[in-house]
């Protein structure tokens, strides 16, 4: 089944989009602009869900039966393609984006502050007194 690993990262952000969703923004923070919802909208359309399920529900069905679970249609291994072709693409697209808010934060960070002076160290004696008794 080479359609399982792309349907598994489509649902799985499909899915887990939900747990993004908070709204924590800071102001000035730029990663705040980055919304997983919006990499996601219009990829994984309602048809999509329909076809994976269908032949989900066949393979359970089979399986139950006792007989190997049916090929995957060509429409949905067609989709499947198409849908981890755009995930891939939008993936490198935010990956690119990630690093370049990054690289701004850090030089940010470099650039408007100094390290704080170092604590002078204590004397240090070359020996451990030890108490005559």
């Amino acid at each position: 089944m080479r359609f399982a690993p792309a349907a598994a990262i489509a649902l799985t952000l499909l899915l887990g989009a939900p747990a993004f969703a908070q709204d924590d923004r800071r102001g000035g923070d730029s990663f705040a602009a980055l919304e997983p919802q919006m990499w996601l909208q219009g990829a994984i359309r309602e048809g999509d869900v329909t076809l994976l399920l269908d032949y989900l529900r066949a393979a359970v069905l089979a399986a139950a039966e006792g007989r190997e679970p049916p090929p995957p249609p060509e429409k949905l291994e067609r989709r499947a393609e198409e849908l981890g072709a755009e995930l891939r693409a939008r993936g490198t697209l935010a990956a690119l984006l990630l690093l370049s808010a990054l690289e701004g934060k850090a030089k940010a960070l470099l650039r408007d502050r100094a390290p704080p002076p170092r604590r002078a160290l204590p004397p240090s004696v070359p020996y451990t007194p030890v108490s005559a008794d």
